[in-house]
């Protein structure tokens, strides 16, 4: 039986609560029904540009790839089709200046660097893992922008944590990102063409993290009605679903499958349809 979703939530005041209690009853029930298949395991991803460095910062680049590949796959599952990742060097003052997806043939993600950073930097740094991410579904299109990079960016920080590179906790990193863009959705417009205008404006932070906030509300109804959380569903979902599917509404029909439950159509909806300030808390005190 499924529950009527509130409409005024605060998902970040009980992030901390329901995974300590999640740690433990997990352990005891796990409820999503489905077998995991085994994925494909060889040539995950196949690394470009090195010939434009040097020789200690092609091993260091490599080994940092090679991390984000494993905390991702460690989090979100192995994805079922190869990536190509590709560098750039460029002088900055950060080690990753830039970075992008594109989706011709299987998929590549592009990362424009610089190699002077060490190691630590590298790893520390958000961007590969926000990029990684972005290729657990697929393009969905420029009108759902906000609900990819809102995935991406809520997802970085479950890599990150899953890797133990993360600074702070999970809540404490989704407050400190989200709270700053509230205001935006305190709105009787629907959260959905909000985010969507702010992408337009290329207000790309307020656009992310207001998309991030629907992965952490999916996120605790996931905790609360099917004792899972979304980073679990994900790697079901690679080994079910993520070939198959070429849109938002694919994705949101082989999510809600596995739960045998319409969790994600039903939220999807509201953000369609139910003015932002009735899914947005003004502030997260």
């Amino acid at each position: 039986m499924s529950t009527q979703i509130p409409y005024v939530y605060n998902p970040i005041m009980t992030y901390s609560l329901i995974s300590k209690t999640l740690k433990l009853s997990i352990c005891i029930l796990f409820v999503i029904p489905l077998f995991r298949v085994m994925a494909v395991t060889e040539n995950q991803f196949r690394v470009h540009g090195l010939s434009a460095f040097k020789g200690e910062q092609v091993e260091m680049l490599e080994s940092w790839l090679t991390q984000g590949v494993n905390a991702t796959r460690a989090t979100l599952g192995i994805y079922p089709t190869p990536i190509a990742l590709h560098l750039y060097p460029r002088k900055s003052n950060q080690p990753v200046p830039w970075a992008y997806t594109r989706r011709d043939g299987k998929g590549s993600v592009h990362f424009h660097v610089d190699a002077r950073f060490g190691i630590t930097k590298f790893v520390n740094d958000w961007t590969v893992y926000h990029e990684l991410a972005h290729m657990a579904l697929p393009y969905l299109g420029s009108e759902y922008r906000w609900f990819s990079e809102g995935f991406a960016s809520f997802m970085q920080y479950q890599i990150m944590a899953q890797a133990d590179v993360l600074k702070g906790t999970l809540d404490e990193r989704y407050q400190a990102k989200i709270s700053p863009h509230l205001r935006w959705f305190n709105s009787d417009l629907t959260a959905a063409s909000i985010a969507r205008r702010l992408m337009d404006n290329k207000q790309y932070p307020a656009a992310y993290w207001g998309g991030a906030y629907f992965f952490v509300y999916a996120d605790q109804l996931l905790i609360q009605k099917h004792n899972t959380t979304l980073t679990e569903l994900i790697t079901h979902y690679q080994d079910c679903c993520r070939t198959k599917d070429n849109n938002l509404a694919d994705v949101v029909a082989s999510l809600d499958g596995i739960l045998d439950d319409e969790l994600f159509s039903r939220l999807l909806k509201r953000y369609e349809s139910v003015p932002a300030r009735k899914l947005y808390s003004e502030n997260f005190e």
